[in-house]
């Protein structure tokens, strides 16, 4: 005959059965409170990403009131579906010029060159003689009057009952197609991006091809050949250390070394051995993560079937770590294309208006271009430098978005 069950011990006025449910419900409580702590800096930090895209985005419209040195015409999107020269044409013809001199000033290779450095084909999404209009804009065009995307909507009706002869009303989109195709200028109606997007792809390809040989293999050789001795560790110690260094540390480093030493003056050539430098030490640490994650199990079947090292590492090592690799050069490769401080010690300028010819050629970079809008003691330089900002966020965008995509590659191929 089995025992009768005992009651649960009274402790302080409730039995201990009480007292683990309480506990339990106080751990629960705990829970809870921990994970609402924990999503208020999530909250914050994307409601500040969102204020800074969206002050961003409005940034890249802009309400003009502008005096016009061309006709003050707009034309309609019909006309001519492609802008271009079919534009140029209907603004040379509401001027008055005939169609003899028309085709002669778009046929010769000089007048052409003139009239395109003077002037620029926009397309407006609004303009005082309706919505979606092209307009061509000269850059000795009076700015009467610039106001912000959202209040100019409701100041619309008013701006337009005070224009007067010869005055246009536009919302102007800074980046348009013909922001990656005009080079640096002092005025903001013909400044453009080109030379600074064309710089920042050339020391980016240079950084990669460097960086990734460099740093992945001094991360094999430190995992894979090294013994764990103490200089082995006092190397691992100062790599980490090299990866918080200032960047202006760096900059100094590419002035003393680069551009004085070695005399390859403020060239292409310096910045990318000085983002290189400052790059790799982000490589090497990613790196190592990643090989340190592939399981000592596959380097010993590969041993047991009879494969040397070298053939380990190439064949299995390698393949297993190359989304986490991956991962580490898009990080490191972000970090550079946004920094400005080095660059400025080695010569970057912040004004090129021509492009580069070669690795010892002057140079500028769009964080750099950047700071020189922002810097420009005129509030339609902002609305061109927010443009550029954009066009960098972009670019880090697509550099995530195409390491995501090989990562997921990567990772069913081992799969």
């Amino acid at each position: 005959m089995s025992a009768a069950p005992q009651a649960p011990e009274a402790r302080g006025g409730w039995t201990v059965g009480e007292e683990a449910k309480r506990g339990r419900a106080r751990r629960r409580h705990v829970g809870r409170a921990f994970a609402a702590i924990t999503i208020v800096p999530v909250v914050l930090a994307v409601a500040f990403l969102a204020t800074l895209l969206g002050g961003i985005v409005t940034d890249l419209f802009s309400w003009q009131v502008v005096a016009s040195r061309n006709s003050a015409e707009s034309f309609a999107w019909r006309q001519a579906p492609f802008g271009g020269d079919a534009v140029v044409r209907l603004e040379l013809a509401a001027q008055g010029v005939d169609a003899a001199e028309i085709e002669s000033t778009l046929d010769d290779p000089e007048q052409r060159r003139r009239f395109f450095a003077r002037n620029r084909v926009e397309f407006m999404l609004y303009t005082d003689q309706g919505p979606f209009r092209w307009v061509v804009t000269n850059m000795r065009d009076r700015s009467i009057e610039l106001v912000d995307l959202i209040p100019g909507f409701a100041q619309r009706s008013d701006l337009e009952a005070a224009l007067e002869p010869g005055q246009r009303l536009l919302l102007n989109p800074w980046l348009d197609g013909g922001f990656f195709q005009r080079v640096a200028s002092r005025n903001a109606v013909s400044a453009g991006l080109k030379t600074a997007l064309v710089g920042t792809l050339i020391v980016i390809l240079g950084v990669v091809a460097l960086a990734i040989p460099i740093g992945v293999g001094t991360a094999v050789y430190l995992e894979e050949y090294v013994a764990k001795t103490r200089l082995a560790r006092l190397l691992e110690v100062n790599i980490a250390n090299l990866a918080g260094v200032p960047s202006i540390v760096y900059g100094i480093l590419g002035l003393s070394v680069f551009v004085r030493l070695m005399q390859f003056g403020p060239s292409l050539l310096a910045a990318i051995f000085t983002l290189t430098l400052l790059v790799l030490p982000v490589v090497v640490i990613a790196g190592r993560e990643a090989i340190k994650s592939v399981p000592s199990s596959l380097r010993e079947a590969s041993y047991g079937l009879g494969a040397t090292r070298w053939q380990t590492v190439w064949r299995v090592v390698l393949p297993s770590a190359a989304p986490g690799i991956a991962t580490g050069v898009v990080l490191a490769v972000a970090r550079a294309i946004g920094e400005t401080a080095p660059l400025l010690l080695v010569g970057a300028a912040a004004f090129v208006p021509y492009m580069p010819e070669g690795p010892f050629s002057p140079y500028t970079v769009i964080p750099v271009q950047i700071y020189s809008w922002i810097s420009e003691n005129s509030a339609e330089f902002r609305h061109v430098a927010a443009a550029g900002i954009a066009t960098l966020v972009s670019v880090v965008g697509a550099l995530y978005g195409v390491v995501f995509v090989i990562r997921r590659r990567l990772e069913r191929t081992r799969a």
